[in-house]
């Protein structure tokens, strides 16, 4: 069985023409180079060089050889290459399951502050749903989610968890929701109907059976999501209550009012993952800078100091 040493002399003499030149590039002695040279030649069982004087010169089975063995280096050259850039993270690709939560000011700051570190990445965000999010991560279909349960994750990586109030949301200068700074209590809106982001959902965020009867008594319209209700809130049909993410992209982008809610239901965000010896180094990375993101997100709205974050 040809040795790695024996090719890498044997490479080493024929691109630098002798043996004295082969040892420095190699940082060996030429004696070792020599007594790597004479090995090669007896596993092979033919001469590779002609000596002549205090030179040599390669045999026609030498030029052959060399051919088969300088593609292997260009390929190990390859390889190395690959590594290089695996550790760099180049062609990365990525896909991320998300609730819709998420995807306005998150997913986007996490990705731009990824190409500002590494460059280009391959992501997919793909819009679904708690449950199916939570199956696709369990099988790696997905490399990370974002969700929202309704209750305790089992068997899954919980990466980071964050617990927020809802708020309430209206339309620019709305008045039904106070001045202010003022926290927005249901009881006081008087006719103004309310807009909820799936009315079952709410219903079982509730803790308090007040808020829920009246917020059952007072809906007028379910937007199923908040990114809808805020939407129709911002035209001017009622005040929608929506979690702080969608508050706070709609508060920059739309000039909404925003006000804390009276006992507000919480709004659950987790971040999961498979498990840590499944998950790749990008994977990784990627959900450290979603969870930079999100409390970045969090850090810069006045009306979620009520709501905490769980780290796994």
């Amino acid at each position: 069985m040809l040795g790695f040493r024996e090719i890498e002399a044997f490479r080493a003499v024929m691109m630098s023409g002798s043996i004295s030149a082969a040892a420095r590039m190699l940082n060996t002695s030429q004696p070792n180079v020599t007594r790597l040279i004479a090995v090669l030649q007896r596993r092979v069982s033919y001469p590779l060089f002609i000596r002549h004087g205090r030179g040599v010169t390669p045999t026609p089975e030498a030029g052959m050889l060399f051919a088969e063995v300088d593609r292997s280096f260009n390929g190990l050259k390859e390889i190395e290459r690959a590594a290089q850039e695996i550790g760099e993270y180049k062609g990365t690709q990525i896909t991320l399951g998300t609730v819709p939560a998420a995807v306005s000011q998150v997913i986007p700051k996490a990705v731009s502050a990824w190409q500002k570190a590494f460059g280009d990445i391959s992501i997919t965000v793909e819009l679904r749903g708690t449950q199916r999010i939570f199956h696709w991560v369990r099988t790696r279909r997905f490399d990370l989610g974002l969700v929202s349960p309704l209750s305790d994750m089992q068997d899954i990586n919980v990466v980071a968890r964050w617990r927020l109030p809802y708020v309430a949301l209206g339309a620019p200068r709305h008045t039904g929701l106070g001045e202010t700074g003022k926290v927005f209590d249901i009881a006081n809106s008087g006719d103004t109907p309310l807009i909820v982001p799936g009315m079952g959902y709410m219903l079982a965020l509730c803790e308090d059976t007040l808020l829920a009867r009246m917020i059952q008594e007072k809906s007028s319209v379910d937007g199923h999501i908040s990114l809808t209700a805020a939407h129709l809130a911002i035209a001017g049909l009622g005040i929608a209550l929506v979690d702080p993410f969608t508050a706070h992209y709609f508060e920059g982008a739309f000039d909404a009012e925003v006000r804390p809610l009276k006992n507000a239901p919480l709004f659950d965000l987790v971040l999961i993952a498979p498990p840590e010896q499944a998950r790749s180094r990008a994977s990784v990375r990627l959900g450290e800078m979603l969870v930079s993101a999100i409390e970045d997100v969090i850090s810069s709205c006045p009306w979620n100091s009520a709501g905490n974050r769980q780290t796994a």
